[in-house]
């Protein structure tokens, strides 16, 4: 099939020996720039028109425009011209000249154009075998003298394939490998890569043949590619050389480099053929330090000698990646063991878990710190020019379930921009006990936004005594105002009525329980003003509403709101009055306790993006690890820096406009469903930008990274030591076989 360039003017197909590629998909974003450009000269050009065969030849393409790579890999004999690939973006820019006029057929045309390229590959084959040579061995194809250059002259027939050159002139394929090597003199460098040799070489590479002015061809395009040439005059370090280049300055962000998995026969393959002489060559892996790797490649014929290594080391003695991969590991709150233990498990050369660990302490856990501080001032800043007072949810999250936890975190979400203004964390060891941790949070939280001349508005927090009464004997006298989170209160009272059920003739309350707790969000939803004696009030005339009493004598609510009940709106039994359901029931709603806290019920502000906030962290640090406490404070930051960036999403949409939602069934609903809409995807943009900061600042000053750090191991708790006393491992052991050696008779 001929494959003919569809370009105003121009005759090339994939039968002239020209590269020709075809039009990217019509979904493609480049496909539409590959529209114009053919209808720039053809205007008659429709995309409609397209079939599979419809391509643009290489004549249209610029150097650029190639896979540098695939380039190299034709320099040096690994690959076809015909296996070069476009590089991504890549666009057609380059027009032809118009057809020249002439008398003749477009046969003859095309019969001149194909002797012109004929003759221009006789040219190339005949530079890189040499004339004389291939007169010598009688290859039996010559051409005639052309002055002008034009591949005009007279031309006799020879077959460009390399099995038929080499029939003629007796040589072999290697030998045609090593003379295109010899022509192009490969550098083999790219992105992320470095290639040294010796100035003590033993032997001189050959001179690079002069090129013919050709018209402009693929070969021309592998000749005048800008990072493709090699000069033998360059100078290369050597691993003796004193001077060594400032290796991470140059490139701006490693991380953004593109990283490919490469099997180690496939990468000891680029080594077997010597630049210089083109001989064998084997090449060498020395010094692997984690991710990073040396290849030696020493020819014993010429004495040529190189070392080539997979990355950029910074700051003269790091390899990028093992750095790189730290970070990564650390910043998407992976666990570091499974993570190593995936990829050995894949076979691929990492960095160990002792180096993670080094890296962490000294390098990304200060990164992390440093990007909170900033985040943190910055919502500082943004409060501060919105104005008034402050309305926080507080809560404490323990790292393990019960009461005996290693650490308690104490959070604070400003409820106006959802946003965590505050991460403390508190190890059992600085307070009597793990349940003092929560308290203890809250006093160095206040501290802190005391520091920040902020002042709190509103609190809304969960029924702990200890922080009610600290609040109620710190705070409220400021000015601030303590609330209590519904949700936690409706918990409770959900377990409450679940036990009062239970009871003999106490069955019906099971069919009134989601009806209480919806009254109990009722009376706080319905008192916008946060008034006490009517939030009382609505709740205790739940009481006479169930046993169908809809009038009632508290002066701040005298009856129901709701219109009256019939028909359908009935769909449960009344409680008898003076029932033992009835009596149950009244002594659960009108406990003391629980009505004290129902008059601090939050009317306006919950701590339900808390919960989601903590429900966030097990990504980050799960409650099944153990992790010192610079690296949970870390991991808290980090789940931190995630919420901030994602908590207030967009609901997703569908095409057509219209909001997306979901139907769930979780598990406290016990068969029941609910609806949630569907947020659009997180953003981890915040990790990005910790890896550059974390390459940033190991090129500005290892050391004031680790001084960083050396400050935040100075400020943490000492790790926690069992008061328990001892015993010597071998009395352990051997009370231990002493006890268990009746059942090895």
């Amino acid at each position: 099939m001929v494959n003919s360039c569809v370009c105003f003017g121009c005759n090339n197909s994939n039968l002239s020996g020209h590269r020709v590629h075809r039009f990217p998909n019509k979904k493609h974003k480049d496909f539409r720039a590959w529209i114009r450009f053919v209808q720039a000269k053809r205007s008659n050009f429709a995309a409609s028109s397209l079939t599979r065969h419809t391509v643009v030849c290489e004549k249209h393409f610029t150097p650029d425009s190639y896979n540098q790579g695939d380039l190299m890999e034709f320099r040096m004999g690994f690959r076809r011209k015909e296996w070069v690939r476009l590089a991504n973006g890549a666009v057609p820019s380059v027009h032809a000249s118009p057809p020249a006029k002439s008398g003749g057929s477009e046969e003859s045309n095309v019969n001149v154009s194909t002797s012109r390229e004929s003759a221009r590959r006789k040219r190339e084959l005949c530079t890189i075998l040499g004339e004389s040579a291939a007169s010598k061995d009688g290859a039996g194809a010559t051409a005639t003298s052309d002055p002008e250059g034009d591949g005009d002259g007279d031309i006799s027939t020879m077959d460009p394939e390399p099995e038929v050159v080499h029939r003629g002139s007796q040589c072999n394929i290697r030998c045609l490998h090593r003379s295109l090597a010899v022509q192009v003199k490969p550098q083999m460098v790219d992105v992320g890569t470095q290639t040294e040799r010796f100035e003590h070489r033993r032997s001189t590479p050959l001179a690079s043949p002069e090129q013919s002015d050709d018209e402009c061809s693929f070969s021309d395009i592998i000749n005048h590619s800008g990072d493709m040439s090699w000069s033998p005059g360059e100078e290369m370090l050597s691993e003796s050389s004193e001077e060594e280049p400032e290796e991470l300055e140059s490139l701006s962000d490693p991380n953004a480099v593109d990283k490919f998995i490469v099997c180690q026969r496939q990468l000891l393959s680029l080594f077997t053929v010597c630049p210089a002489c083109c001989g064998a060559t084997q090449g060498h892996i020395m010094h692997p330090e984690g991710t990073f790797i040396k290849v030696k490649q020493a020819c014993r014929t010429c004495g040529y000698e190189r070392y080539w290594q997979n990355q950029e080391k910074v700051h003269r003695n790091m390899p990028a990646c093992n750095l790189l991969l730290s970070g990564a590991i650390h910043f998407s709150g992976c666990m570091a063991t499974q993570t190593i233990r995936m990829l050995k498990l894949f076979g691929l050369q990492c960095i160990s878990p002792g180096t993670f660990f080094r890296h962490q302490r000294y390098y990304t856990i200060p990164t992390i710190v440093q990007a909170w501080r900033n985040e943190q001032r910055g919502i500082i800043r943004e409060l501060k020019e919105t104005g008034g007072g402050l309305i926080l949810s507080g809560d404490c999250r323990s790292d393990s379930p019960g009461h005996c936890a290693k650490y308690g975190s104490y959070s604070l979400i400003e409820d106006r921009i959802n946003k965590v203004l505050d991460v403390q964390l508190v190890q059992s060891s600085e307070v009597p006990s793990s349940s003092w941790c929560e308290l203890e949070g809250l006093k160095r939280s206040m501290q802190f936004l005391m520091d920040q001349d902020m002042q709190v508005s509103a609190l809304i927090t969960d029924r702990n005594r200890q922080v009610a009464k600290w609040v109620r004997e710190k705070m409220c006298s400021e000015g601030t105002r303590h609330f209590f989170d519904v949700w936690h209160i409706g918990k409770s009272v959900q377990k409450a009525l679940d036990a009062a059920a239970k009871e003999r003739d106490c069955e019906d309350l099971k069919l009134w329980r989601p009806a209480i707790i919806n009254h109990l969000y009722w009376t706080a939803a319905s008192t916008p003003s946060g008034d006490p004696d009517e939030m009382q009030a609505k709740w205790q005339s739940m009481i006479n509403h169930v046993q169908d009493i809809h009038e009632h004598s508290t002066p701040a609510f005298t009856s129901c709101a709701h219109p009256p009940l019939e028909g359908e709106a009935r769909n449960k039994e009344w409680l008898e009055p003076g029932s033992p359901a009835a009596t149950k029931l009244e002594s659960v709603a009108a406990r003391k306790a629980l009505v004290k806290d129902i008059r601090q019920l939050s009317p306006q502000h919950q701590t339900f993006s808390l919960e989601a906030y903590h429900s966030l962290i097990l990504h980050f640090a799960p409650k099944h690890t153990g992790f010192s406490f610079l690296g949970m404070y870390s991991r808290l930051l980090l789940a931190a820096l995630h919420f901030n960036n994602n908590g207030n999403r967009d609901v997703a949409r569908t095409s057509e406009g219209e909001a997306r939602y979901a139907v769930h069934y979780p598990r406290f609903r016990k068969g029941g469903w609910v609806v949630r809409p569907i947020k659009e995807k997180p953003s981890y943009g915040y990790a990005t930008n910790l890896m550059v900061s974390l390459v940033e600042e190991y090129c500005k000053s290892p050391q004031a990274l680790q001084e960083s750090s050396a400050v935040l191991s100075s400020a943490a708790p000492p790790p926690l030591t069992s008061s328990l006393q001892k015993v010597s491992k071998d009395e352990a052991v051997s009370l231990h076989l002493a006890r268990h050696s009746r059942f090895n008779m």
